[in-house]
């Protein structure tokens, strides 16, 4: 809606951060692009201001996904991101928000994935909310010598790792830098499910989730291995 991805100067307030997240996704201009250059951004505002700080409500979390859900015959959307997640993590957590649980499975069953950073508390064994919902695409970080991110929280849930440690991509006022976690892993899948979307219009979440986890290389643990895309 209006506003939604309106210029914003406050870098103390994190507004870095959705640029930073965008052009990872599918940046395009001379020199640099994100995943799907070719594709096309549709800002969802669900975060507040608190004094200095912000932060989204559960609620307007929510409200931002049924109004994807909304405009899924309007737009041709390959997949939603989300870089953002609570600081505490959890086992796996439908049972936490139904609601929240619904409207990604809402998604998912038409063919639009919910990619969610897995969090950054380097947690090993669980994941932040809401990616540590089932029907979610979790996705955590690797380090650019494939190894996974010191500040990566993960687990034998995980869905997808992919790159998050120094990447560079846009900032403020036509700028670009290097940040790290998970929130730049994630809009890597969610880029990288738009260019398979264009290939095979057609293919549900679980075919196209499918092709990543046979093309990835596999990152193990002592107890569980996860498909880097």
């Amino acid at each position: 809606g209006p506003g939604a991805a309106a210029p914003c100067s406050n870098s103390s307030a994190g507004c870095y951060h959705g640029t930073h997240v965008a052009g990872i996704a599918a940046g395009e201009s001379a020199g640099f692009t994100g995943v799907a250059p070719g594709a096309d951004i549709m800002a969802v505002q669900v975060f507040s201001r608190e004094g200095s700080q912000i932060g989204a409500y559960t609620s307007d979390i929510i409200a931002g996904l049924e109004r994807v859900y909304e405009l899924k015959d309007t737009h041709n959307i390959a997949s939603v991101n989300m870089s953002l997640g609570s600081y505490f993590t959890y086992n796996v957590c439908d049972d936490a928000n139904p609601t929240m649980k619904a409207v990604i499975d809402n998604l998912r069953s038409t063919g639009i994935p919910t990619v969610i950073s897995s969090g950054n508390s380097g947690d090993i064994g669980h994941l932040s909310y809401p990616a540590c919902i089932s029907s979610s695409v979790s996705v955590g970080s690797t380090t650019k010598i494939d190894e996974v991110s010191n500040f990566s929280n993960d687990a034998n849930f995980l869905t997808l790792y992919a790159p998050g440690s120094d990447i560079n991509s846009s900032l403020l006022n036509g700028t670009f830098g290097s940040l790290s976690g998970t929130s730049m892993a994630a809009p890597h899948v969610a880029g990288a499910f738009a260019l398979l979307k264009q290939a095979k219009p057609g293919a549900s979440v679980d075919e196209m989730l499918d092709a990543f986890s046979r093309t990835g290389k596999i990152i193990g643990f002592a107890s569980w291995t996860t498909p880097l895309i």
